[in-house]
């Protein structure tokens, strides 16, 4: 499995970019950032969006990811997600007044877009992906994920402050490759952290112990760009080798 991050970060700057990993060439796993850093032959290539959440910072790129297949494949790009994330995506998104409804403009016989829904719990195939989406703490629905394919499993909690049922469900996954866990703010801001549904360092420890995998690497994302070198020099001090920090660009190899 080779995961590419196309971006990491909580807000977009001049150097950092919002949330999109590209999983095989083939797979995104949200949509905050893709057709504003592949070329067009590279995007040709998803068929399949995973979003957790209706938050800009991971749908952002959708719209356009999709304008530019108009006309060039007769392949829909199927987005997955829970209810409510298909719900605000037809009502505030592709509603015909901030973008076309592209659910109802076709490649020849084919839309350019479908919705596919994903039940919390429910392991679902995509291609030779099994994905296991699970609730997370957030001030709005939102899924984590346990994406599985050929013997190599990855934990993703999108976005999250302390939750549970992630956890359990990874924590006697034998062939758990790596976690990929949010770490928004520094402590000193841990209050922020927890109105909006975020982690600082001592939240992430606390969740990680739930998994009580140690020997399981950990690479954190959604890093706040004012915030990151104070994230980064917390979680070092308690993990060590163990932490990885995303960024934009990187190639991870499961």
């Amino acid at each position: 499995m080779r995961l590419e991050v196309l971006g990491c970060h909580g807000s977009e700057t001049l150097t950092t970019r919002t949330v999109g990993f590209l999983i095989d060439d083939e797979l995104l796993l949200e949509a905050g950032t893709a057709a504003s850093v592949l070329t067009l032959e590279r995007q040709r290539k998803i068929d399949n969006v995973i979003i957790s959440h209706a938050h800009l910072d991971h749908i952002k790129d959708l719209p356009f990811l999709v304008d530019n297949r108009i006309g060039e494949t007769d392949r829909s790009i199927t987005v997955f997600a829970i209810d409510r994330v298909l719900e605000d995506l037809r009502q505030h998104l592709f509603n015909d007044s901030i973008w076309p409804d592209f659910t109802r403009i076709f490649n020849g016989k084919t839309p350019l877009l479908r919705f596919e829904r994903l039940r919390p719990g429910e392991c679902t195939q995509i291609g030779d992906f099994q994905i296991t989406p699970h609730a997370v703490s957030h001030v709005i629905p939102s899924v984590g994920l346990l994406l599985r394919k050929q013997g190599r499993a990855l934990l993703y909690t999108g976005d999250t402050c302390a939750t549970e049922a992630i956890w359990e469900a990874a924590r006697n996954v034998p062939e758990l490759s790596a976690v990929l866990i949010e770490a928004s703010f520094p402590e000193g801001m841990k209050h922020i952290a927890e109105v909006s549904g975020h982690m600082t360092p001592s939240m992430l420890l606390q969740d990680l112990r739930k998994l009580n995998r140690p020997e399981v690497p950990v690479y954190i994302f959604h890093m706040k760009p004012n915030y990151e070198q104070a994230i980064v020099d917390e979680l070092r001090l308690e993990l060590g080798g163990r932490l990885h920090v995303l960024q934009e660009g990187d190639i991870i190899q499961l």
